[in-house]
């Protein structure tokens, strides 16, 4: 899902004690590494999906994807209405909709067009992960934790998926929940082909552990973690 996460999923919500200010946990929205921009390589990552499920778009809706990625929405928003108007069950072309709100952080519209998605396009995994993040922003927690598990089973290795579901624990003062799923995360992270994100998604997860760790008093391990984090 790198070719999403490192465009659209460059924020994070704030930790909720405050208790650190470091750089790794500041990201911005937009692309850190090059991409070819051809539809024929619009592409998610390698890790493996399920039987009847992709994370492929499709090849005719990549250079409308490259429109999202240079910044403005407009333009992007007009084309894939068109397509939505000439044929209202085009799932994937409805998944770019939500994607084009989502980055603007209009999630609950976003999340009328990820439904719309899922229900004409059902294979197409990567939908449930932005839907899992639209949730998680409109509180519904438990709904969010669904969408991000569901992604897990359908596409295998996403670290991300385990990263968000680190946060809901933590929104849900689960700590121990919070620290499992932030050590899987990392464990993901660290299994994935070298790109130009990779620390970036290790820093962010060694920072929650961390803090989690100073949390619950074992200040040598906060350190540690800490320390690892500021160095990638």
């Amino acid at each position: 899902m790198r070719q999403f996460q490192d465009e659209f999923l460059g924020y994070r919500p704030p930790p909720k004690w405050g208790i650190l200010a470091i750089a790794v946990m500041g990201f911005v929205l937009g692309c850190d590494q090059s991409t070819d921009s051809t539809p024929e390589n619009h592409e998610e990552s390698s890790n493996t999906t399920s039987e009847g499920t992709t994370t492929a778009l499709r090849s005719d809706l990549g250079q409308i994807l490259d429109l999202l990625r240079s910044g403005p929405t407009g333009a992007a928003r007009i084309r894939l209405k068109k397509i939505l108007d000439q044929n209202p069950t085009d799932g994937q072309a409805a998944f770019l909709y939500g994607l084009s709100l989502h980055q603007e952080k209009r999630y609950s519209e976003a999340r009328t067009y990820f439904e719309q998605a899922l229900e004409h396009a059902p294979e197409y995994a990567t939908t449930h992960h932005f839907l899992g993040w639209c949730l998680f922003y409109e509180g519904e927690l438990e709904l969010a934790r669904t969408s991000f598990s569901r992604h897990t089973k359908l596409v295998e290795g996403e670290g991300d998926d385990h990263f968000a579901m680190g946060l809901i624990a933590l929104e849900q003062n689960n700590l121990a929940n919070a620290e499992s799923c932030f050590e899987i995360a990392l464990q993901c992270f660290e299994a994935l082909p070298a790109f130009d994100g990779r620390a970036r998604e290790q820093g962010k997860t060694l920072a929650r552990l961390g803090e989690l760790a100073e949390v619950l008093g074992n200040l040598d391990l906060a350190a540690e973690r800490l320390s690892k984090a500021t160095e990638l």
